[in-house]
């Protein structure tokens, strides 16, 4: 015996998860960000110097480049740990150092150089 519906058989929509935001975890980034203003001080440092010296796109350029590959290397390492068996302890690891040296790179840039190309480009200083 079978029994019409009358109509396409079709799987119920899955429970939307939670939204982007509601899945950062709040602490563990802000101990990581507050961690990584060791390494952030050097980068920054280092960064200034190049503006200083060199020139304020190289500055940029050697600021931009890092900042992509952490930042390549942060969400490959956190799909990893997501993906591995709950127990493993080095996938978290990876991640949380990724994330670390992803925070000290987007300080130290924060830092040294948006201030200061916007002072040269509202008043048209150049450095000398």
């Amino acid at each position: 015996m079978t029994v019409d519906q009358g109509g396409w058989l079709s799987v119920p929509d899955p429970e939307p998860g939670p939204r982007w935001w509601q899945r950062i975890r709040w602490g563990y980034n802000l101990a990581l960000a507050i961690l990584s203003l060791t390494l952030a001080g050097p980068w920054a440092a280092a960064l200034s110097s190049v503006r200083d010296e060199e020139s304020l796109a190289g500055a940029w350029v050697m600021a931009l480049i890092p900042l992509t590959v952490l930042g390549f290397l942060d969400n490959a390492r956190r799909a990893e740990a997501a993906g591995a068996d709950p127990d493993l302890w080095a996938p978290k690891w990876r991640a949380a150092l990724m994330r670390l040296l992803l925070w000290a790179a987007v300080i130290g840039t924060v830092l040294a150089l948006p201030i200061t190309t916007l002072v040269y480009a509202l008043t048209g200083v150049k450095p000398a």
